[in-house]
């Protein structure tokens, strides 16, 4: 990847230097340079994240909880999670962060945005961050959510 955008860049700089690129003519070589360097970047950004591989999965063994679950116990959780604070049933979970959680999917799904949908690229962005941050709080949450319930049925099982 990294040789891909070298030569994408070289070959933008061929083009601008050799060639008469007067007026409109100029994205030819200015997008040839700009694809080499997104292409640079990118293969940038895998050789890293190649690298920090195994140290992610070794931090990941060691923090993980047991009885934490998967996605799919982690998703099946999520209701009771998420209603157990407005029950009043010792919720680890603050209303707050559900009230949180509900305005987050009302912005979502809300046609009237901070950065409107019309524009191009821009416009989905803040819905996919604040996607991505709802996605990753109740995910996350869930997780505790269960190795809490795992604990608890531990301690009755010492009893």
């Amino acid at each position: 990847m990294l040789v891909v955008g070298v030569l994408l860049v070289v070959a933008g700089v061929i083009t601008a230097v050799s060639g008469d690129w007067t007026g409109s003519q100029w994205l030819l070589p200015s997008g040839l340079i700009a694809a080499g360097i997104g292409v640079l970047i990118a293969g940038v950004v895998a050789a890293v994240r190649r690298r920090l591989a195994p140290l992610r999965a070794a931090q990941k063994a060691a923090t993980s909880a047991p009885g934490s679950g998967g996605p799919i116990s982690r998703a099946r959780a999520v209701p009771a999670m998420v209603a157990a604070p407005w029950r009043g049933s010792g919720a680890a979970v603050p209303r707050y962060q559900t009230v949180l959680w509900l305005l987050a999917l009302i912005y979502i799904v809300w046609p009237v945005d901070f950065v409107p949908d019309l524009l191009p690229l821009l416009g989905f962005t803040d819905d996919i961050g604040v996607g991505a941050w709802l996605l990753t709080s109740l995910y996350a949450e869930a997780g505790n959510h269960l190795a809490r319930q795992g604990e608890r049925s531990g301690d009755a099982a010492e009893d």
